[in-house]
């Protein structure tokens, strides 16, 4: 997979930003703040990929991606919560709708 130019200097700004944002999450509120932007992170990276396989915009994907991502995953982990323990729920989830989209994407890449 070729990067072009603007996606190179696009990836090392958003590593560097979020280098930043978890260095002051660390500082000011600990290892729980910490854990709580790793934990927005890794419930976004599913419906960032997701948005990938439209045209949108860097701008759109990321926007959408954050409020899915914020509304939709906590809605599912809620729900399996009730069947299992919340921790165990959390995984699933994510290992879900990761293989999900990453399917999704990879069938939506093949038919083109």
């Amino acid at each position: 997979m070729k990067l072009s130019e603007d996606k190179k200097e696009l990836l090392v700004f958003l590593g560097i930003l979020s280098a930043i944002i978890g260095a002051f999450s660390l500082f000011y509120f600990g290892l729980t703040g910490l854990r709580v932007f790793i934990g927005i992170i890794l419930a976004t990276i599913p419906f960032y990929i997701f948005f990938n396989t439209f045209d949108l915009t860097e701008g759109e994907k990321f926007v959408l991606s954050i409020i899915s991502g914020i509304t939709l995953f906590p809605s599912f982990v809620y729900l399996l919560g009730f069947f299992m323990p919340f921790r165990m729920s959390i995984g699933i989830v994510l290992v879900l709708l990761t293989g999900i989209v990453v399917g999704w994407s990879y069938f939506k890449t093949k038919k083109n």
